[in-house]
Order: C-alpha cells, then structure tokens, then sequence
C-alpha cells in the first residue's frame, strides 16, 4: 500500500469514527459479531469460471465473521440495520451484507452520510438524499428490512463487481452472493427487542453447521458494471459453489480482511468505493491496536 493510499485511508477512519461515535479500540462498524469456521467446495461450473485456487481446489478452509452493522458495542441486534458476514477462503476475502446494493459511491461520501443520518439538524438528512440521489435504492431496502431470526437464514452480497478470470484470459464481471440453503422467516421488531441485545451471537451455536451457496450474479449489457449503488437486470446466475460453516470459533489470529485481498484469477473490482475500503480497513486495524 503506496504512501497516498495509506494517508487516504487514516483520513476516511479519522473522520468516520468522528461521524459514528465509534468506540475507542474496537471496529468503526461491525463492532459486535461473532466468529466461525468451516469450508469451501466448488460447483463443477466454477472452475470453468475462474482459475482461482478457491474454484479448483476440492475445498479450501474458511475463517467468518458475522455481524451486526450499527449500533457499537452496546447497541441491539433487532434495532434497524443490515448483517455481515466477512470470509478468508485462501487468498480470497469476501465482504458482504445482507443490503443488495450500497448507500454511496466513495468513502467521501459514506462519511457524508453518516453525519446526516447522526445529525440533529432535521435539514441534514434530506440535503445529503437531494446531493446523493443514488442512496435511495440502498435507504428503500434499508427501510423495508426486518431484524434478521439467525445471522445464518439471510442472503449476503459482495455490492462491488469481480472480475472472474478462466483459463484462456478471458474475464466476466459478476456479483457475488451467499444465499442459505436454509433461509429463515424474519422476524418482528417487537420479537427480536424482547431478545437478549446479542442473540444474533448467542444464536450462532445452535444454527451451526449452516451452508451457504456461493452464486455469480451476471448483469445485462445495460446494467452498469462498475456502480455499487445500482440495481443489476439480469437474471442469469451461477452456482460456484457451496459455503458449509461447521462451528463457532474464533481465531487465534484475527483475519485482517481486505475487500481487494483476491486471488489470482478474480480481477479486483474497479469502483472507487471499494478501493477506500480497502485503505480504511487497513488504517482502521491500525486504530484498533493502537489504543
């Protein structure tokens, strides 16, 4: 990571945990979560796909994190927000959430909404929808979620684009998605308050093992590849393969995880989001050891 990466990502986390309140030493989103371990088998289909070592291997051993989004350490699983789920499946870190597509399209911008979303002027919010007319996709799913029953029943999405890269060069871009091969119905608001604030965690136990089918998103020629606020049209999908998690267990070392920590096979998206990203999960690591 070059020097001006490195200053662009101390600035983002400098000012997001300005903006969110985060709590000295703990993550700036995603404070509360729980971890597990399990595998990744490949479809017959990945391979033909993609070279990467994730897609030809028989399995590969995965290191997740699921989470809760907002609220830091004291907020409540059934408050208003989207889950997460991060994986390490060899040289392939995969970041997604349970929202189809993301609010903003730079980390500029996401700092911008925060402060709107935690500002007491009442003016703040509909400024930033007026200037950021694209959040609107990603605030109307938002609005319509439901708090989730298990952190292992939901869909999770990679909101950027990745390039999958077979054996003669050839590159297609496609959105990744980890649907459950048991999904579950969501539940109330009122239910999930009257839970402990991390049942989400304390659930985790008894939902595992859990799989989940790893799924290539292919967009229409008019979709707009590079655009993580936008909606994709197409409707064709593959199956690259199934995700098993088999037990809760947190690592001795924890996983650094990048959005463009991929391997050789997968080409790194080409949004700018996802390059800030990249630089504040980076810097944001340093924030945590260093306090």
């Amino acid at each position: 990571m070059n020097s001006d990466t490195q200053a662009r990502g101390a600035h983002l986390v400098e000012q997001l945990a300005a903006a969110t309140g985060a709590d000295p030493g703990r993550r700036l989103l995603h404070a509360r979560g729980a971890w597990a371990q399990g595998e990744f088998a490949p479809s017959p289909a990945a391979a033909a796909l993609s070279t990467a070592a994730v897609f030809t291997a028989p399995r590969t051993p995965v290191t997740a994190r699921f989470s809760t989004t907002l609220g830091g350490s004291g907020g409540h699983d059934g408050d208003p927000g989207d889950q997460g789920l991060a994986l390490r499946a060899g040289d392939l870190d995969l970041v997604t959430f349970t929202l189809p597509v993301f609010f903003v399209r730079t980390g500029a911008d996401l700092i911008d909404f925060f402060r709107a979303t935690r500002s007491d002027d009442p003016a703040a919010f509909p400024a930033f929808l007026r200037a950021h007319p694209e959040a609107a996709t990603a605030l109307g799913f938002a609005g319509k979620a439901r708090p989730a029953t298990s952190f292992t029943g939901v869909t999770y999405h990679a909101v950027h684009s990745f390039g999958l890269v077979d054996a003669a060069g050839t590159g297609r871009w496609v959105r990744l998605s980890l649907r459950p091969l048991r999904p579950l119905p969501s539940l109330d608001r009122e239910q999930a308050l009257a839970l402990p604030a991390d049942y989400l965690a304390r659930d985790l136990t008894d939902r595992l093992p859990a799989a989940f089918e790893l799924t290539a998103h292919l967009p229409d020629p008019a979709d707009e590849l590079h655009d993580p606020t936008r909606l994709w049209t197409g409707t064709e999908t593959v199956a690259l393969g199934t995700l098993t998690l088999t037990r809760p267990r947190e690592p001795a070392t924890e996983a650094e995880f990048d959005p463009l920590r991929l391997p050789q096979g997968i080409t790194a998206p080409q949004d700018r989001l996802s390059k800030d990203r990249s630089a504040a999960y980076a810097q944001a690591r340093r924030r945590r050891s260093a306090e």
